[in-house]
């Protein structure tokens, strides 16, 4: 009878002490954050992360394609990435589908993640099929390997990538040349 209790004692101490370790321990981090966070949002510092590629150059891009979508009667989505895939800008024109809006990010992702057009990913598929599944595999789904996305390239350093879709035929390859041909001017321009 005896062992009966004692191991009932041990085994509340074992497994409700921790249990209610837990339920003391979140009150109690919580508070200490509060008293060590500044009370004014304004006051605490900006951190950036480095940037290659500016918003106000993504916008240059996709604005330049737009332009040309726009000539040609057509729609399409565009997205401009980091050089690590995480979008800068994205612009969706009036009428483009839901699936344009991924395929056009998933082109800009791809670029990126392979640092070659996606129309030299897509003829892997058949020269070097190995590579091709593999992107795909380690990437989980998250890009296209289709036509229309290109690298962003400042002296052989991949700075992003931009992806259209949408924009029939070899459409989202043009429109995605003349983002690229608008962004190469005003850096040119700004290196003056």
């Amino acid at each position: 009878m005896k062992t009966v209790e004692h191991l009932s004692k041990l085994l509340r101490a074992r497994y409700l002490a921790p249990l209610i370790l837990i339920a003391v321990l979140p009150t109690s981090i919580v508070t200490a954050q509060e008293k060590s966070a500044p009370s004014d949002r304004a006051a605490r510092p900006i951190i950036r992360v480095p940037t290659a590629l500016t918003l106000e150059e993504a916008r240059v891009i996709i604005e330049a394609a737009k332009a040309a979508v726009k000539a040609e009667n057509g729609i399409a989505a565009i997205a401009v990435v980091d050089f690590n895939g995480n979008l800068v800008s994205f612009d969706s024109m009036d009428g483009t589908s839901l699936t344009s809006a991924r395929f056009a990010l998933g082109k800009a992702k791809g670029a990126a993640a392979l640092r070659q057009t996606t129309a030299e990913s897509a003829e892997q598929q058949q020269s070097n099929p190995q590579r091709f599944h593999s992107a795909l595999s380690i990437l989980g789904g998250e890009v296209m390997l289709i036509p229309g996305g290109f690298p962003l390239i400042v002296d052989n350093v991949i700075v992003g990538a931009v992806g259209s879709a949408g924009h029939r035929g070899d459409g989202d390859v043009r429109a995605v040349k003349a983002g690229i041909a608008a962004w190469e001017k005003l850096r040119q321009v700004k290196r003056q």
